[in-house]
């Protein structure tokens, strides 16, 4: 009997790898489909031809390229017989300006009750082709309008919206919403972006009131949607489009795929490393939702929020008024296993009370290794520029078998001191005051620590009450809840993964994944666990060794690289800047080292309120025009004078003004006839330059500025222009081809001057 019940615990950790293997399989993107598909699918292969044409050479706002890639939509629409508009506006949003040309066209329903509103943004970084970020998106709507086109038309409205200006503020976006030009109540937003080249298509975020979309998602193949990402984007810093969108109370879905995250907003974002079965993904699942939600009745959707995962394929959701009712459930639950524990089965509340406060051991101890593991590798390789590492899944796999192996450490420390029961019982407690929490806190995040623990008490209920005093049925029912903790959190690991310095999160995760299957040690009873434990420290080390080892850059992952060029046009002085921790032959030649005070001042310009390390090297001179001022016009409105300027910045794609408000007040202002509003004062910890703006797309003729101003005497003025590309300065040469620039500061030619404005009235 015993040799049976040890090959039964053995095929539960065989089931458990098996879950977290069709997990991962489940959530690979499909393959590509060719451009002899049908005319009414989606074909990666067609909309890759479209991706080559935008995405040839960086296309950041007021660039040229960026003009081509407008009009090259614009081509592609008139083509598919649509009537496309640009939408041209100066927009703000957080005193960041641009002006932005939007795409929008529509594909009129037969009988329309809403609109459904396809999202992509046209614009990238300076630094990259932003092939994936986001001509990917851009590509994949093009290819999907053809295919909504090509067959009977939808009931409803099916508009697409090419925004521009994502990558300095999604300023599009919110020049977009700020026009009012489609109703939030009859409005559905799918927007398509990227934050690798790679993966699949995921929701990482929901609109207002979208549980209805949820039944459409549901058909779509793979859905890959989990509602601890949306809970996410509710904590952390998000400048997405779709989060314009969602403030403004608009319903809808944001797809974007996640992995080769070292690409991203880099120069090595290009066409070759985007994956066709990622765009392949994009496309599948804008098409179907296009006419999946085309067909739906706005007026009848029953709106709310949910939560929602998806399980092996199968998307699962329930209304959002269910997760405090479930949470307190599994906490009431538990108490139950936990009074029966104690009562009738001799378990101590003080030894609970233990297990619970020392769980958080391999939980410290493991995150120490990540942050020893990045150190390390940084040693190593000194050539990785801040943790950027192109084949990370190495590291991954070693760390997780490493956080796996600490948790059945302090599992087996514990059980010399305490019995299973009281040992998961603390495990369990984590758990439950989790899922309260996050049912208050973040309602999508709750499902992942309520359902497991839903259960896995029920199980070790049942099994207190028919399994009688045998110890195997107890052991076995504490693992079960392995068996959902697997397809709820393996993909948590898998999408929060980002790098070695920021592996807290999935390696808490795994962590808590592992310590739920540990109770089937106690049934296994491994002979030599110390031998076990050598073996799998040293696949650990083996597997760091072979990413050390297979993580090269080469012409398909090229070294990354940080270089700027700044100048003070006041006193003559230039400079080379590279944020760079251990800059590449080719940037060190230019950051040699300098203590010139003035290098300091010129680093706050290029990069505004950045505590970064930076190394610096004197440059030359170059033939670039300096930012300037022209007063227009001085007024006086009772104890506040009225200051017209206008700003050039001749060549310029962006241009900053900061006022020195030591010894005067902004009280208010616009630019281009728009008022910044309220975030104006003391945008910047920088002293005295606590008060500023920057626009983007500089139109040629310069910005009109007013401010009003209370103060006496000159206004001292800080004007920075930005320009795409590093001068060609004697002392430059051209970037090798095996470098490109990295997604911190750079490529840029930055100019400053300081001016002092003249108050009296004209």
């Amino acid at each position: 009997m015993r040799a049976v019940r040890r090959w039964v615990a053995a095929g539960c950790l065989v089931l458990l790898a098996l879950l977290i293997a069709l997990s991962l399989v489940e959530i690979r993107p499909p393959e590509p489909a060719p451009a002899s598909a049908p005319a009414t699918e989606f074909s990666a292969e067609r909309a890759m031809a479209h991706l080559k044409a935008i995405s040839a050479r960086p296309r950041p706002i007021g660039s040229q390229a960026h003009a081509d890639a407008r009009e090259y939509v614009l081509r592609q629409l008139r083509s598919l017989g649509l009537d496309p508009t640009v939408q041209r506006a100066t927009a703000n949003r957080q005193a960041e300006f641009a002006e932005v040309r939007n795409v929008y066209a529509r594909v009129p329903g037969h009988a329309s009750t809403g609109t459904v509103l396809l999202v992509a943004h046209y614009d990238s970084t300076a630094k990259g082709p932003g092939a994936a970020d986001d001509g990917a998106g851009v590509a994949a709507l093009l290819e999907a309008v053809r295919a909504v086109l090509s067959g009977p038309r939808p009931r409803n409205d099916v508009a697409l919206l090419f925004t521009d200006g994502e990558e300095v503020g999604s300023l599009g976006a919110q020049a977009f919403v700020s026009a009012s030009l489609l109703d939030p109540r009859a409005t559905a937003v799918l927007g398509l972006d990227a934050m690798g080249t790679a993966g699949p298509s995921t929701v990482v975020d929901v609109g207002r009131s979208s549980a209805w979309l949820l039944p459409s998602l549901s058909t779509v193949d793979k859905p890959a949607a989990w509602s601890f990402a949306g809970a996410l984007r509710r904590i952390v810093p998000d400048d997405s489009d779709f989060a314009v969108f969602r403030k403004a109370g608009f319903a809808g879905l944001s797809f974007a795929f996640t992995e080769a995250v070292a690409r991203n907003h880099t120069g090595a974002d290009t066409v070759a490393a985007v994956d066709p079965g990622s765009v392949q993904d994009h496309g599948d699942k804008a098409l179907a939702l296009a006419k999946s939600v085309g067909e739906r009745d706005f007026a009848r959707a029953a709106r709310g929020n949910a939560t929602y995962f998806t399980a092996f394929g199968v998307l699962v959701s329930y209304p959002n008024w269910v997760v405090v009712p479930l949470a307190i459930a599994a906490a009431l639950l538990l108490c139950a296993v936990g009074w029966i524990a104690v009562r009738r089965r001799g378990a101590r509340l003080r030894a609970v009370g233990l297990a619970a406060g020392t769980f958080v051991l391999p939980i410290a101890v493991t995150n120490m290794l990540a942050h020893v593991a990045s150190w390390l590798l940084n040693v190593l390789r000194p050539d990785y520029a801040h943790n950027v590492t192109y084949r990370s899944e190495f590291y991954e796999a070693g760390l997780l078998v490493l956080s796996a192996l600490v948790t059945v450490l302090w599992y087996r420390a514990a059980r010399r001191r305490w019995t299973t029961e009281e040992t998961v019982l603390g495990v369990w407690a984590w758990f439950a005051v989790l899922a309260v929490v996050f049912a208050f806190v973040l309602k999508g995040a709750a499902y992942v620590t309520t359902l497991p623990l839903l259960l896995g008490a029920v199980a070790v209920l049942a099994a207190f009450l028919w399994g009688g005093e045998d110890p195997f049925w107890p052991r076995l029912a504490f693992s079960s809840a392995a068996l959902l903790a697997v397809p709820l959190m393996t993909p948590l690991v898998d999408f929060t993964w980002r790098g070695l310095s920021f592996a807290g999160p999935p390696l808490v995760a795994a962590i808590m994944v592992v310590a739920l299957a540990l109770p089937l040690l106690d049934v296994l009873e491994p002979k030599r666990p110390n031998l076990i434990a050598a073996v799998a420290a040293t696949v650990a080390v083996a597997l760091f060794s072979t990413g050390i080892s297979v993580d090269r850059f080469d012409r398909d992952h090229p070294h990354q690289t940080s270089l700027l060029y700044v100048m003070e046009a006041d006193v003559g002085k230039a400079f080379w800047i590279s944020y760079d921790r251990h800059p590449a032959p080719w940037t060190s030649r230019y950051v040699t080292g300098t203590d010139d005070a003035e290098l300091e001042p010129l680093e706050q310009d290029a990069n505004p309120g950045s505590q970064a390390d930076y190394e610096g090297g004197p440059a030359s001179i170059a033939a670039v025009p300096a930012p300037r001022a022209t007063v227009l016009r001085v007024s006086r409105e009772q104890d506040t004078t009225v200051l017209q300027l206008r700003v050039d910045a001749v060549g310029a794609q962006r241009v900053s003004m900061y006022a020195d408000t030591t010894a005067h007040a902004i009280v208010d202002a616009s630019v281009q006839n728009v008022r910044l509003g309220k975030l104006t004062k003391g945008l910047l910890e920088r002293q005295p330059w606590s008060w500023g703006f920057g626009f983007a797309a500089v139109p040629p003729e310069g910005l009109e500025v007013e401010l009003r101003v209370r103060g006496t005497g000159p206004l001292p003025l800080r004007l920075v222009s930005h320009r795409y590309g590093l001068p060609n300065v004697s002392e430059f040469r051209p970037m090798p081809e095996d470098l490109v620039l990295s997604s911190r500061p750079g490529g840029e030619t930055v100019v400053s001057r300081t001016q002092r404005v003249d108050l009296a009235a004209r």
